[in-house]
């Protein structure tokens, strides 16, 4: 749960942390202390840390208290006759006084700590860009399934070059640009792809993200980027721990799986070479991180995925898309699927599910055979239903649509219907200069004519048992489904966005409705009496798939007196013996870690970069802060102190040039934040002299002091929120 706290145990990286952190700060404090030197105004106390409980070393020079102070958290520089707090300021009208200078005077010592902030930031960025910053490429790896990367064609190997416009330089750009969109937003990418004889084409394609899942549920196309092939981590898993023992260490390098050659940066290509070995043991090819020496080695795979146990479990409906199949038909937040039956189907009967997957696997076999025609016509989608058949009249079946109409294919957005015949089974239906976008409620299938598409519909539609509660609904449950009390019918459609069937609903994992009879989760698991309204919350399986591991979250009051439960069974030999047929996937127990590239630039071209990403840098922040407003960034996207010593951290892992990069990018971030016309911020104290120059004389006393008391709670409860945010997915492990 706390990946990452391990890594603090070593007192050099506590160090490191805190002493960046000071840095930044003291690099602040430095910008006043210089600018009032320059102005003439009088440093009263200038520290490095903070001088708590009176424990400090301190020497006066010149009239200015030097000092350090035993927190070493920064540091602070005190000016004559000025303080944060109006009530305290001690302005007698000297003229080495703060208040007594000019306006620009006053505006360059304000503005000294964030203009020091930026050229210090940009001097790093310049020498982290001459040193050889190591930065992922913009390549795709390995793709999320039925994410909005897959659904739009992207592939593996393919090159991001812009986002939104943007020139993409580096993974970590491309992903900035498609979160900033917010989760759901349209972004547009434009990508590169070589062929086989490896001449690239560009292409162009607009697309929704979707929520990321992770901090702040950021927006995402659902893609990785290119591994490589050293070991980042090794599963934390009693189950392997013995097992692993001396055989792979962090940074080893995985050059080949049983005998087949890992390409470099291509480490994702493990997981495709040994996702169909559940329960088997691999000889992997390793090259020793420390001496670099090549060893063999052989490891135990580690196996995921559900097979049949017998558990029927109920779909919850977490939310109803409005307007969408489910929506029409009645759907509501918090009812219960629990089984469906599809109409018309070859198997027939009522179904019930063993996990969300297998309801999702219904609605896309539900789907499969549909005579719905979805057509747009002025931007609307319009669904209707006709009898395919052939017209003699057209001499060559290639050209017969079976639809009896003429037209031709405009891309990925469908066939417009130019003429259509008489006789046709579309001709009450459909207008010329209609777009049929899809058939069988699906997209047109790619490759295939639309004769070809047409000859495969056929009718279906799904009937969902629901479990409700409330007034009006019958208590009488139906005689086929138990457990349920109300039925539906719908016809799921195709979401031409993600290219696949959806009824338009959200959904989430519901408890146990059901046990069938002389199951495994029947006979070892302690049936019915005993799961009854518990939530499995995980599968684990032993290295040679001897032994089961389920983990219930059993209400409150079960027999097993609620809460977290782990039940361990034997593996039914039929599962040991053929587990890829019953659906269970292996994977190597290692993360790796992404491909990097380094590009050590000279002077001139580091100091143009430096200055392109300085500005990139300035005007996201504005950007963020923007969304932040507008609500399309959530709040706890922003991260705090937690996040801002765990982010400098990985930055020391992934190297010296890497640390830097990361700092200069805080300091100018920094800098610009306290540029934010905000009052107790440097770009308060700004706004209150822009008033000073407009009316010719500073605001009054109690203006001043009721907006650095409000900003300062503003700014205390925003520390404490964004703080909290931090702590909270910390302990959920999200980052």
């Amino acid at each position: 749960m706390l990946d990452f706290l391990p890594d603090f145990s070593t007192v050099n990286q506590v160090i490191l942390v805190v002493a960046a952190f000071s840095a930044l700060v003291f690099v602040h404090e430095l910008g006043h202390y210089l600018a009032a030197r320059f102005t003439g105004t009088r440093v009263e106390r200038f520290f490095v840390g903070f001088d708590v409980f009176g424990l400090r070393v301190e020497k006066e020079w010149r009239g200015t208290v030097y000092g350090i102070g035993i927190l070493p958290l920064g540091g602070y520089c005190a000016l004559a006759g000025q303080n944060d707090d109006p009530r305290k300021e001690r302005w007698i009208g000297a003229k080495d006084e703060l208040y007594s200078k000019p306006l620009w005077a006053r505006g360059l010592v304000f503005s000294g700590g964030v203009l020091m902030n930026f050229l210090f930031g940009y001097l790093i960025l310049v020498a982290a860009f001459m040193y050889g910053i190591p930065f992922i490429p913009p390549v795709l790896g390995e793709l999320v399934p039925g994410g909005p990367a897959t659904g739009h064609g992207f592939l593996p190997g393919d090159r991001i070059l812009r986002v939104n416009g943007k020139q993409i330089q580096s993974f970590e750009e491309a992903a900035e640009a498609i979160a900033l969109s917010g989760a759901g937003g349209e972004v547009t990418v434009e990508a590169e792809r070589r062929d086989a004889s490896g001449i690239a084409r560009s292409f162009v394609v607009s697309l929704k993200g979707r929520a990321s899942g992770g901090r702040g549920n950021l927006n995402s196309i659902g893609a990785e980027p290119e591994r490589s092939r050293c070991v980042a981590g090794i599963v934390d898993d009693p189950l392997f721990a013995e097992i692993l023992a001396g055989k792979l260490d962090l940074n080893d390098e995985i050059l080949a799986a049983e005998d087949v050659e890992i390409p470099e940066n291509q480490g994702q290509l493990l997981q495709t070479l040994l996702s169909r070995r559940p329960g088997e043991t691999v000889r992997l090819k390793v090259r020793a991180a420390g001496d670099g020496t090549i060893r063999e080695v052989a490891i135990p795979l580690e196996t995921y995925g559900e097979w049949d146990m017998g558990l029927r479990i109920g779909v919850g409906i977490a939310g109803v898309v409005p307007g969408g199949p489910a929506d029409a038909a009645g759907l509501l937040r918090g009812d219960l699927v629990v089984a469906a039956e599809i109409a018309d189907s070859e198997g027939g009967g009522v179904r019930r599910f063993a996990s969300v997957a297998q309801f999702m696997a219904m609605v896309n076999e539900a789907a499969l055979r549909s005579v719905d025609l979805l057509l747009k016509r002025d931007g609307r989608e319009i669904t209707v239903r006709a009898t395919p058949r052939v017209d003699p009249r057209i001499d060559d079946p290639e050209r017969d649509t079976l639809l009896g109409v003429e037209g031709e294919m405009q891309g990925e957005d469908g066939f417009r219907i130019v003429r259509i015949l008489d006789g046709s089974p579309l001709r009450d239906l459909a207008s010329e200069g209609d777009i049929l976008a899809g058939l069988d409620s699906r997209p047109l299938p790619a490759g295939k004519s639309i004769r070809e598409a047409v000859e495969a519909a056929s009718s279906r539609a799904i009937r969902l048992f629901l479990r409700r509660d409330g007034e009006g609904v019958p208590a009488a449950p139906l005689a086929a489904v138990p457990e349920a009390n109300l039925s539906i019918r719908l016809v799921p459609r195709i979401n031409l966005e993600y290219r696949r069937p959806m009824i338009g609903v959200d959904l989430a994992a519901g408890p146990v409705v059901a046990v069938e009879a002389g199951s495994f989760a029947d006979s070892r698991l302690g049936g019915a009496n005993l799961l009854a309204g518990a939530r499995l919350v995980a599968i684990q399986y032993s290295p040679d798939l001897s032994s089961t591991i389920l983990r219930f979250v059993f209400p409150p009051g079960s027999s097993q007196g609620g809460g977290l439960r782990t039940l361990v069974a034997e593996t039914p030999e039929a599962i040991r013996l053929a587990p890829a047929a019953a659906g269970l996937r292996s994977r190597i127990p290692v993360s790796l870690k992404t491909a990097e590239e380094i590009r050590p630039l000279p002077f001139l071209d580091a100091a143009a970069a430096a200055g392109r990403k300085w500005v990139d840098l300035s005007l996201m922040v504005y950007s963020v802060v923007h969304k932040l407003a507008v609500r399309t960034l959530p709040l706890d996207a922003v991260g705090g102190p937690v996040q801002l010593f765990r982010i400098i951290k990985i930055a020391d892992d992934r190297g010296f040039a890497y640390f830097l990069y990361i700092v200069a990018l805080i300091s100018v971030n920094l800098g610009v934040c306290n540029l934010l016309p905000f009052p107790v911020l440097d770009g308060g104290h700004l706004v209150f002299l822009l008033i000073e120059w407009v009316i010719g004389r500073p605001p009054p006393r109690l203006v001043r002091e009721t907006a650095q008391w409000i900003g300062l709670v503003c700014l205390l409860a925003l520390m404490l929120t964004v703080t909290g945010y931090d702590i909270l997915h910390l302990l959920r492990g999200s980052g």
